[in-house]
């Protein structure tokens, strides 16, 4: 890790410096605001430790001056400070705000805790960037409407985002356009918008398919006019943005979860934040977060009903030992007696798989592709907080147990 120090008590400075390169933190550190600026666009810094009060640049104009260039955690020093002026320097981006003079164990507890958040937002990023591949490609409907409702035009992709095989089997008076509203009045009330307005643009709205189901439709709609300026009718697109939403949904918990992660002890603590999250999201019946014990699988927390506590061996046939041996997640239909599907995601430190998530739903091909992928992205934040908790106790040593560290 690589630290920058700006302060121009050049006594305090040298200080720090020390205090942190005994932890063995790569340190470089300044006396002014300008010399920090030249630092921070010539290198890479993991983190600043940044004084307020600095002779030629106020803190705060070159703690966001920092923010433009670099993702680095911040953390600020002031010797007298009111709590507005922390406030507003947590509010420009700063990660922690230290009173001086700082104890060395308050210091180092704060830097610490900023390097680990940012850390974590760096892997979430990266997990959210391949979850958003998921939701790259949505077809576009197009369609023409007369003044009495009836679907007069539409593409085939329109067609079956409502669920109908053909455009045909919506034209000619078979569809009007309330029926593929959640609801009569919103479709009278859009419609008399578009009028008044001549355009609505990308506007989101629930719509019915074909099934019943409800879903969320992106719309651009505008008034068709005759010669002579009058309406005739309606024309516009939209796009089926029913699986955007959900991602959108999954994000936020996502960064819920990250959030929760990031202050957990206990493997214990990691296996139940796990499996609640879970069965939020994908309302499993039943789940169990195991973690290896040499030959053996152990739940590490109390499971989500359905599955009693208990060891599987390794070697053993069901998908749990399976995912553990393999290091690939598993996917079974039917399980067993024909009333279960199961779900079995491992969790790897450094390579090497140390838990399996397990859950179940009861209902035929119950878990998609994309639940599969999902908890796939919880398991790898899983692992690396596991990693950050094995770490903080073993080292670097490579043939710890999770025994151990219960």
């Amino acid at each position: 890790m690589k630290i920058l120090i700006v302060d121009d008590d050049v006594s305090l400075c040298d200080s720090l410096a020390s205090l942190l390169r005994v932890v063995e933190y790569d340190v470089v550190n300044v006396y002014c605001a300008e010399d920090a600026l030249e630092a921070a666009w010539s290198e890479e810094f993991n983190a600043a430790i940044l004084d307020v009060n600095l002779p030629d640049m106020g803190g705060l104009e070159i703690l966001e001056k920092l923010r433009e260039n670099s993702e680095m955690a911040i953390v600020m020093l002031s010797g007298s400070v009111t709590l507005e002026q922390a406030v507003e320097a947590l509010n420009r981006g700063a990660d922690a705000f230290v009173i001086k003079p700082a104890k060395p164990d308050v210091l180092l507890s704060n830097l610490t805790k900023a390097l680990r958040l940012k850390g974590l937002e760096k892997e979430l990023k990266e997990s959210e960037a391949r979850y958003r591949e998921l939701f790259e490609n949505i077809g576009d409907g197009a369609f023409q409407l007369d003044m009495d409702g009836n679907y007069t035009a539409m593409n085939r992709a329109g067609a079956e985002i409502f669920g109908f095989s053909s455009p045909d089997d919506v034209l000619h008076g078979r569809l009007k356009f309330w029926g593929t509203h959640a609801s009569r009045d919103a479709s009278d009330e859009f419609l008399e918008q578009v009028e008044e307005e001549g355009e609505v643009v990308r506007v989101l709205r629930r719509f019915r398919a074909l099934n019943g189901s409800l879903g969320w439709l992106e719309t651009t709609v505008r008034t068709r006019l005759d010669e002579r300026g009058e309406v005739t009718g309606f024309e516009g697109i939209f796009r089926d943005v029913t699986d955007r939403i959900r991602y959108q949904e999954m994000l936020e918990a996502l960064y819920c979860l990250w959030e929760d992660l990031g202050d957990v002890t206990t493997i214990e603590e990691i296996g139940n934040l796990t499996l609640k999250f879970v069965y939020a999201m994908l309302e499993i019946d039943e789940g169990a977060f195991n973690i290896i014990e040499g030959t053996v699988l152990r739940q590490a927390c109390e499971g989500v009903s359905g599955i009693e506590p208990k060891e599987q061996p390794l070697r053993g046939k069901n998908i749990a030992a399976e995912a553990a041996r393999t290091g690939e997640s598993v996917m079974v239909s039917n399980f067993t007696d024909g009333e279960v599907s199961k779900l079995a995601v491992p969790v790897m430190v450094r390579d090497k798989v140390v838990a399996v998530i397990e859950i179940g739903r009861r209902d035929a091909d119950a878990f998609s592709e994309d639940d599969r992928k999902l908890v796939e992205i919880i398991a790898e934040y899983v692992g690396s907080v596991i990693g950050r908790l094995i770490s903080s106790k073993f080292g670097l040593k490579p043939d710890y147990n999770l025994r151990d560290y219960l």
